[in-house]
């Protein structure tokens, strides 16, 4: 059945010929950089918009001020890591799949580079919680 609608386009994850956009992150086409003197680029400002939210509910306001680099921190590369898939759209080299949240999870990539490699901590309370709404049955 078709729609008077049009479909809603997918602006997290595209292919021009200036940018490829991975999951909401900026990155040069041809050099799959985000910060690039050869095009020159630098989409980190751009990038840092898009998980900031994230960041403050994760970090503490001291992390926040001591850790958190901004726009000065190291620049994400996706050289040899994406490909363009069916219907132009950039997806993973590894999985061939659009918006792969294993390789291309830009918050919890930025987490592990302010903490040192750590996966972002989970309340043990809330898992408790979710387990016990598990085993209820509606």
């Amino acid at each position: 059945m078709d729609s008077q609608f049009p479909l809603e386009e997918d602006t997290n994850n595209y292919v021009d010929s200036y940018t490829v956009t991975i999951n909401g992150f900026i990155f040069c086409t041809r050099h799959g950089k985000e910060v690039c003197d050869k095009c020159p680029i630098d989409n980190r400002s751009c990038n840092n918009m898009m998980v900031e939210e994230m960041l403050h509910d994760k970090l503490t306001e001291d992390e926040l001020s001591t850790k958190w680099m901004g726009d000065e921190r190291d620049p994400f590369t996706v050289s040899h890591k994406w490909v363009r898939l069916s219907g132009g759209k950039p997806g993973c080299i590894e999985h061939k799949e659009i918006a792969c949240n294993q390789c291309f999870d830009w918050g919890n990539q930025l987490y592990r580079s302010i903490h040192g490699g750590r996966k972002p901590r989970v309340s043990r309370l809330s898992n408790k919680k979710n387990k016990e709404h598990k085993d209820t049955l509606h």
